[in-house]
């Protein structure tokens, strides 16, 4: 009876195998001789479609059938207009893909009504990389520690009432009870910078390379004071909080989790809904690959870009999480950081 038993039970598994080879089979002759589309949901030049042209040389070499891809920038309200695109309009077929500004998912989480997309039904095919935000301050302040910031009030930039660096250190104040005051007006990041060496505000969060990459000289000469990361954790500032590590109400923590939706996706790139499960796996797979590649990171190092990648699965779980009860917690985010 066991030998029986263990026929059957072999003979199921040869089928599933021999299944699995042939869907991969077909998905991998899918893209011989295609044309596929990536959308930047930017504008030519910047950050995402930098990391998105460079990604996009070497990943048809990794997709079987070396496919051709074309780029085409669809800059519209922080990538919304090319997520409603990729979620609404383009071939379900796994050959259009995008990478948005990742303040795209806030947004669909935040005012729903104002999008046509749903960021969890979204196929993620992975993370080039995530993005950590630091909140730094003038040593000169006399602020330390977030410990320090209850104590003593400190004049930080920010630009929108909707941008991190209003948002960040305003949920900061309400879960840590720190005293920060926002400055806003300012244009962006740079004219922010541009404050602090005229003194009009002490500090700001940013993003740990841009950090390096604006101000060198202020990192060089221990003039900042890093006190909160947002985001992954980065090895170069060990003994500096995350922000989840601080809160430990569940209700707390669904608020950081959002908060923090933007670092986590990052730089990702994602594809319609409704792909067939053999090309997607086919898709995260040679993405995969592409980052492994020796060539392909050696050229981010030389263009000076970061590289802290997850697989699209990963990506996947996270947004899923977040999204999963974010009409509890968003009522209540938006009233404490101020988005309207």
């Amino acid at each position: 009876m066991t030998s029986r038993f263990s026929l059957a039970a072999f003979a199921i598994g040869l089928l599933a195998a021999v299944a699995a080879s042939s869907d991969r089979a077909k998905a991998d002759s899918f893209y011989a001789g295609k044309q596929l589309t990536y959308i930047v949901g930017t504008s030519a030049g910047g950050g995402y479609d930098l990391y998105s042209r460079i990604l996009v040389e070497y990943w048809a070499r990794h997709i079987p059938g070396a496919p051709h891809i074309v780029v085409q920038n669809m800059p519209n309200a922080s990538g919304v207009g090319a997520a409603n695109y990729i979620f609404n309009v383009a071939p379900k077929d796994g050959t259009y893909f995008a990478m948005c500004s990742a303040g795209f998912v806030l947004t669909a989480a935040l005012t729903p009504e104002q999008v046509r997309f749903r960021p969890s039904e979204l196929d993620w095919v992975g993370t080039v990389t995530t993005m950590t935000d630091i909140l730094a301050v003038f040593k000169s302040t006399g602020v330390a520690t977030l410990d320090d910031a209850k104590r003593i009030q400190v004049l930080l930039g920010a630009n929108g009432k909707g941008s991190a660096l209003s948002m960040q250190p305003k949920l900061v104040n309400a879960l840590l009870g720190t005293k920060f005051k926002i400055i806003g007006g300012y244009a962006g990041g740079n004219e922010v910078n541009i404050a602090m060496e005229r003194g009009e505000v002490f500090g700001r969060t940013n993003q740990w390379d841009s950090w390096n990459a604006q101000r060198p000289d202020w990192i060089r000469d221990h003039r900042l004071g890093y006190l909160l990361q947002f985001g992954p954790k980065i090895e170069d500032l060990p003994a500096v909080p995350s922000f989840p590590e601080l809160v430990s109400k569940p209700e707390d923590k669904a608020l950081v989790d959002l908060l923090e939706v933007q670092q986590y996706v990052g730089r990702s790139v994602f594809t319609t809904p409704g792909v067939p499960p053999d090309r997607l796996a086919l898709l995260r797979r040679s993405f995969d690959d592409t980052l492994k590649d020796p060539d392909f990171r050696a050229r981010m190092r030389s263009a000076k870009l970061d590289l802290l990648s997850r697989p699209g699965e990963q990506t996947q779980a996270y947004v899923e999480k977040v999204m999963s009860n974010v009409s509890d917690i968003a009522a209540k985010f938006d009233h404490i950081v101020g988005t309207e």
